[in-house]
């Protein structure tokens, strides 16, 4: 007897029947079912009972090339930044290791002892046992008072190595001069230095033994991040300006939450919290869910190369209309020589060590080739491996392009 069944319960039979006839029968790839559709269609088959199926969304590329990205890939909320914090302080514990700058590490000796009430001359003082550092922290996103994060210590003086030394209580300053943070704790270097480097001496260092981490070493001391629970208003920020970007961001936004996102200019998208998110303080939800949502991002054409490695990254919408490109190569070699000058026996002269310089070129014959409009990276790629050049001579065919108004990009050294 023929039956109907809604899609939801074919996706289940599909699925088992899959499972206990794959030797038998290959699954095809391209089946796709409509979880939402409401239409029914004819089968013959038991009845199975409804299962919940969950379609997870995968990031797609468009038929132009973009890609789908995640909002919180590409965007940050306005209010969370980087806190960069500094401070002066000295390692001690080492071994032998220390610096051997008498002003510098045994004045800063002095002064700490001074804050436990012993006054010393600081000429008095053998400083190879310590170093003076610098501590810098880097804290990023919503971080709270108390929390302990790990911190850089890096020598500046001359100390050959700072491993297993002791960092001793360090304020660490913000922009603003305050303290926002103390570091102290054990210094973890991955690094060695053994031996002397003076005359008939020998020394082994491994890896840079002058720097290394405080592992959770430092406790903040005052609340890093906003608190949106009280806003009526966030804005994301896009880490790549572009106005196409910021209507799409808008755009995927508002399909789900209609009418609370407004574009502001080319970086940043200002968005209204829903009521009911704030009346039932679950703002934290609501930007988790705004994180997770897909839209089309955009940016200029651009061609980034790199002529110290010869890297080349070309944008997935970068063009090239028709023209034609003709490359050569020019050798040009210098060989010196070192001759000698010999006057006869009784000739008088002096023999005189000479230099002979010879000096040739070759050019390479050019052939001229046709570079069609491309409309694809893929056509590009396969366009300019026609012409058998290398990295380095794309980069210059790339600005020639340029100047000749065929190439739609920009072009970006680094």
């Amino acid at each position: 007897m023929m039956k109907y069944i809604n899609t939801k319960m074919l996706a289940v039979a599909l699925l088992t029947a899959s499972i206990g006839a794959f030797a038998q029968n290959a699954v095809n790839p391209n089946l796709q079912v409509a979880m939402n559709d409401p239409a029914t269609v004819p089968v013959s088959a038991p009845k199975v009972p409804a299962a919940p199926l969950k379609v997870l969304s995968d990031p797609r590329v468009t038929p132009f090339g973009a890609q789908f990205v995640r909002v919180k890939d590409v965007a940050r909320l306005k209010g969370y930044e980087s806190y960069e914090l500094v401070g002066y302080g000295i390692v001690v514990g080492l071994n032998d290791t220390g610096d051997s700058d008498k002003t510098l590490t045994q004045q800063t000796i002095a002064n700490m002892m001074q804050n436990f009430n012993i006054v010393v001359n600081p000429g008095d003082l053998t400083a190879k046992n310590a170093a003076a550092v610098i501590v810098t922290v880097t804290i990023r996103g919503n971080r709270r008072k108390g929390d302990m994060i790990s911190a850089s210590v890096s020598a500046i003086g001359d100390c050959d190595s700072i491993s297993g030394g002791q960092l001793v209580m360090t304020p660490l300053l913000g922009a603003d001069g305050e303290v926002w943070a103390l570091a102290q704790g054990p210094v973890t270097t991955g690094a060695y230095s053994f031996g002397s480097s003076g005359d008939g001496g020998d020394k082994v260092t491994k890896n840079h033994p002058t720097a290394g981490m405080l592992t959770n070493g430092v406790k903040l001391l005052r609340d890093f991040g906003p608190d949106y629970r009280s806003d009526d208003m966030i804005t994301y920020i896009l880490n790549e300006p572009d106005f196409t970007s910021a209507v799409n961001l808008a755009k995927s936004i508002n399909d789900k939450y209609f009418g609370v996102a407004v574009v502001k200019d080319a970086s940043s998208v200002q968005v209204r919290i829903p009521n009911n998110y704030k009346d039932e303080n679950i703002v934290a939800q609501f930007i988790s869910e705004v994180g997770q949502l897909y839209f089309v991002t955009d940016s200029v054409a651009k061609v980034v190369f790199n002529e110290r490695t010869g890297t080349i990254v070309i944008g997935h919408n970068v063009r090239i209309s028709n023209a034609a490109v003709s490359h050569g190569n020019l050798y040009v070699r210098v060989q010196n020589e070192q001759g000698v000058s010999q006057p006869g026996a009784f000739a008088g002269g002096n023999t005189q060590v000479i230099n002979q310089q010879t000096t040739s070129a070759k050019e390479e014959p050019a052939s001229l080739f046709e570079l069609e409009n491309t409309t694809t990276v893929s056509e590009l790629v396969s366009a300019l491996n026609s012409l058998g050049v290398t990295s380095r001579d794309i980069m210059i065919i790339f600005h020639v392009l340029k100047q000749a108004g065929a190439l739609h990009a920009e072009l970006e050294a680094i």
